[in-house]
């Protein structure tokens, strides 16, 4: 965390200057021991934060194909003559645990084209798709699977 305020004290400056690099590195220094003191930062937690960062990358990349090959399948339900979107609602419960997890599924639901969440209350999702072939597979999506797999790394 100290090394973001670091980044952002340079970002905001004007100048990049001895002064200023001494200067940032001593209010970032209380700045960090005061988020440490009173809101719960620690240099464990930031440890364990920076171990996270792969798998979240592989998370994105997974998102990212998955946003691609929707977009696609958007497209062909647009411009087929034949296929007419035929849509639905389906609730399922993935067994997420964690709130950060059940919001991160239910934005990457909302973002991937064809799909929309709806609802969320006590871990059910609500999910509007375009087309039936859309909603197939959300029950045990990678995406879901790589969530899982990141609540259990917490443990």
């Amino acid at each position: 965390m100290i090394f973001v305020l670091y980044i952002l004290w340079f970002i905001f400056s004007n100048a990049v200057t001895a002064e200023t690099a001494v200067s940032g590195a001593v209010v970032c220094s209380f700045l960090y021991f005061f988020l440490c003191r009173f809101l719960g930062y620690s240099l464990k937690k930031d440890i364990m934060a920076l171990k996270k960062i792969p798998s979240f990358i592989v998370f994105l990349l997974i998102l990212f194909f998955h946003i691609v090959m929707s977009n696609i399948g958007v497209i062909r339900v647009i411009l087929s003559v034949k296929k007419k979107p035929d849509s639905e609602i389906i609730t399922f419960n993935p067994g997420l645990k964690k709130f950060s997890s059940k919001c991160i599924f239910a934005n990457s639901i909302t973002i991937t084209p064809g799909t929309f969440t709806v609802g969320l209350k006590n871990g059910v999702y609500s999910v509007h798709a375009l087309t039936p072939e859309f909603s197939e597979g959300l029950e045990d999506s990678t995406i879901l699977k790589r969530l899982k797999n990141m609540e259990e790394k917490d443990r």
